[in-house]
């Protein structure tokens, strides 16, 4: 048993005075108020944040010169990197996380390292996760089309040179996809081998403009019979909104209506650039959205409606994207980034710190099949995060509401404590299942020796982002 003492609670209710709380187990027993008068730490305690959209991303990416530059390029840069051990690859990630706070985070598997079977790779993944204390949702890469661009690769590969095209085809275009049964069987072996409490095994669709109809289908129809979650990009730039609206005359979000993929098991990233009758759908079918601000601020694709998103009744969820502000996975300075940029302006108040702070406490727990529910209660998992409030109100100068200190300054440097299913996973800035210092210092140890291996690619990289970037703007008007 473990009691806690705290000058304030918050939770998707509102914010409590000075209380405790007692742990048992991984598990919260009771949770009472303080008399007044009582000794208590200057601790502000609230549920574990969870990151409902992220992919794991093992280091930097500004360190390979991807800062500010549009996903369509971005995401061919990420080749740069060489393969990793899986567990280091994921172990980076996971113990930043949860230095800032996050106890369940969605891991959509798209950076595969190659060096073992699939299976054996997703085990170390779940090894990490589980040495880190993280709870996390895997949802596997589901893709079958468009590897270069979206649509046609051979406009863009015809106006490379002989050296260019060879490396770019030898890169992007020489492995054939899995089957749609394969990929669809590869979820189920994923399920058997590391499904469980801490675990939840999702279908991942990479997003419609990678996935073809026939994939598409058979992942709404595998999720109707089995009940598992489907998690998937959509609408992330609007060059994305261009291939949608192309390729889907009746409407891409009525396409994903009519196959059954809308559903209360549906989290859809991004969504930056959905219109409201679009919205009005997903908050019909119950369907999250997870919005990732610094990410689309950083890929330049915009900002998402987030205020329409709520007065549409959309289930909002918030995720980092491996794209925190300062690349940092820091979801405390995530929380403040949406609500600087999307509460309103003025007097007008379009989202409240308590949608915020739903977000992450409740729905995206919800969306990562975490059994969090935002509230601090007996009978809910321990699962908290404790925050230094003396560090936090460093001035001292009068009361203030710990929620506007929270959104004024909060960072994963004022995290005293995480704990997940009972278990102290960071404290004082230690995460204390991993070595952090050291693994990143083996990660970029490997990852400079592995450079060498990218130099042919990284000769002509140039010249493919300033191809593709000519072939999107063709069709959309100079950006």
């Amino acid at each position: 048993m473990r009691i806690i003492t705290c000058s304030a609670l918050i939770d998707r209710d509102g914010t409590r005075g000075p209380s405790r709380l007692t742990l048992d187990s991984d598990g919260i027993t009771a949770v009472e108020a303080l008399p007044a008068g009582a000794v208590h730490d200057d601790l502000v305690v609230m549920p574990a944040l969870a990151n409902a959209h992220d992919h794991g991303r093992t280091i930097r990416t500004s360190s390979i010169g991807g800062f500010g530059r549009p996903l369509e390029v971005w995401l061919h840069r990420l080749r740069l990197f060489a393969p990793l051990d899986p567990y280091l690859a994921a172990a980076a990630p996971f113990a930043r996380a949860v230095a800032g706070g996050q106890g369940a985070t969605m891991v959509h598997y798209t950076g595969v390292q190659g060096l073992t079977p699939y299976v054996d790779e997703v085990r170390e993944v779940a090894r990490a996760a589980s040495d880190a204390g993280l709870r996390i949702a895997f949802a596997l890469a589901m893709r079958n089309q468009n590897p270069l661009v979206y649509g046609d690769s051979v406009p863009v590969l015809d106006q490379l040179s002989g050296d260019a095209r060879a490396e770019v085809e030898r890169r992007f275009l020489s492995v054939t996809p899995l089957s749609v049964a394969a990929q669809l069987e590869r979820v189920d072996a994923v399920a058997e081998a590391i499904g469980g409490p801490m675990v939840d095994v999702q279908y991942g669709p990479q997003g419609v403009q990678w996935a073809t109809p026939d994939l598409l289908e058979a992942i709404a129809q595998a999720s109707a019979t089995t009940g598992r979650r489907v998690h998937m990009h959509l609408l992330e730039t609007r060059y994305q909104r261009d291939y949608a609206d192309r390729t889907f005359p009746q409407g891409i979000v009525t396409y994903l209506k009519e196959i059954g993929l809308l559903s209360p098991r549906l989290t859809l990233a991004h969504c930056v650039w959905a219109r409201p009758d679009e919205l009005e759908l997903l908050a019909e079918a119950g369907v999250t959205v997870s919005v990732n601000t610094s990410s689309n601020l950083a890929l330049r694709s915009g900002l998402a409606p987030v205020a329409a998103m709520l007065k549409a009744g959309v289930k909002l969820a918030i995720g980092i994207d491996g794209q925190a502000f300062d690349e940092d996975d820091d979801l405390l300075r995530e929380m403040r980034l949406i609500w600087s940029l999307h509460a309103g302006w003025g007097f007008d108040r379009a989202l409240s710190p308590a949608d915020v702070l739903d977000a992450v406490l409740a729905t995206g727990h919800r969306t990562l099949n975490s059994p969090v529910t935002g509230r601090l209660a007996p009978g809910a998992p321990a699962d908290l995060v404790l925050v230094d409030r003396a560090l936090l109100d460093a001035d001292a100068l009068m009361p203030v509401e710990p929620v506007e200190l929270l959104f004024a300054r909060a960072t994963a440097r004022h995290v005293k404590e995480t704990i997940v299913a009972g278990r102290t996973i960071v404290r004082d800035g230690t995460v204390t299942g991993i070595d952090a210092e050291a693994i990143h210092r083996e990660v970029r140890s490997r990852l400079r020796a592995g450079m060498a291996g990218s130099d042919r690619f990284r000769a002509v990289l140039p010249e493919l982002e300033t191809t593709i970037c000519r072939h999107f703007t063709e069709r959309l008007g100079c950006c």
